[in-house]
Formats: C-alpha cells, structure tokens, sequence
C-alpha cells in the first residue's frame, strides 16, 4: 500500500501553506485597507500555496478508498474554507481569528493519511476511542449503582440520627433491575466491539517486510 505521495512532501507543502499564511496574516494587520497594493504579492503567495495543498490532495486521490476519500475532501473543503475566509477578512477585526483557523486546518492537512491502510487505522482509531468512552460511562454508572444500593442501610441509618436530608440524593435516582439489565447487556456488547476494533487496528498497522500477506 505504497503512498502516492511522500509523507515529506505533504508536510512541505503544509509547511509552506503555513509560512505564506503567517505572512499575509501580519502583512494584513499593517495593511490599509484590502485594497492595499502591499497586500496583492502576499495574497498570490497564499493562493499559490492552496493550489499546492490541492494538488497533493488530488494526487492522493488516485487509487484512494473509501476512509481516505473522506479524509481528503474533509481536508480540502476545510482548507478552502479558511483559505476563502482569510481573505474575506482583510481589514476586519476577523483577521487574527481567520489566520489562526487557517493555520489550524493546515496542521490538519500535514497529517492526513498518504495512503488507504493509514486512513483505515484512522478510522478504526476514532472508533476505538469513542466506544472506549461509551464503556468509560457505562462502568461509572453500574459502580454507581452498586456503591448506592451496598449504601442504602447506612444512609438511612445515618438520616435517622442526623435528621438532616441531602436534598443532592434526589439527583441522583437508583436504576430499576431492568434498566440494570439493560446496560449491563450494552456494556458487554460494547467491551466486545472494543476488542474487535483493537484486532483491527493492529491488522492496519504497517506490515514488516518480508512478512506473510
């Protein structure tokens, strides 16, 4: 799954999109107005470098699936859209707000994925972390529960001798046994899926060479 394009070449091209992008952005801040004549060699500098960062994303393109077309028209609009907002602000108080978006959505651009095995473990990645989360939740709520229905002897004892109510406890409603159920089925399921996508991301990791297909 060889890359259509060099990792290096991806990061000079974001390296100089970035540069050309810090310049128009101070040149800008001096500027009178966007009509500024001072301000045309600068803005061809920006547009040349987009066109760059366009390219690069077209010649990956080629033989591209499914997860990396997604992640290069994702990096595409969005650089389009800094790029087209940057220059709207010119002689705005929008100016340091767009040049900071651009140069945000140009770090995205350096570290898109140069071929499909890379956006695939992306994706699986994002996956990953998201049901990680999910299962995170899960497991707080069911320790919850426990830690609330092995203490419900002792508060109450505790009310009867305090004669005080936390009024934060009704915040805080016990789970039914069905729910229980419930999200002790989805937590199980979810931990398999976890597992699953783990396995996947190490069969996108890069194979060593020599290394059976």
């Amino acid at each position: 799954d060889a890359a259509v394009v060099p990792p290096e070449e991806v990061r000079k091209v974001a390296k100089w999109f970035q540069q050309t992008v810090t310049k128009f952005g101070a040149s800008a801040a001096v500027a009178e107005g966007p009509q500024d004549p001072a301000l045309r060699p600068v803005a061809e500098e920006v547009i040349k470098a987009f066109t760059a960062g366009v390219g690069t994303l077209l010649s990956l393109r080629r033989g591209a699936g499914r997860c990396l077309r997604e992640e290069l028209r994702e990096a595409g609009s969005g650089l389009a859209e800094a790029t087209s907002k940057l220059g709207a602000a010119v002689g705005t108080e929008d100016m340091a707000v767009a040049a900071g978006k651009a140069l945000d959505r140009t770090r995205h651009f350096e570290r898109i994925s140069v071929h499909n095995r890379a956006a695939a473990r992306r994706r699986v990645l994002m996956g990953l972390a998201q049901v990680r989360d999910a299962n995170r939740e899960l497991s707080e709520v069911l320790r919850r529960s426990d830690a609330e229905a092995a203490g419900d002897a002792a508060g109450l004892a505790s009310d009867d001798e305090d004669g005080d109510l936390d009024l934060d406890d009704f915040d805080q409603e016990d789970l039914e046994p069905h729910e229980r159920r419930l999200i002790e089925a989805v937590y199980s399921a979810a931990c398999g899926v976890e597992e699953a996508l783990k396995q996947a991301s190490q069969l996108c990791m890069p194979r060593a060479s020599g290394s059976p297909s």
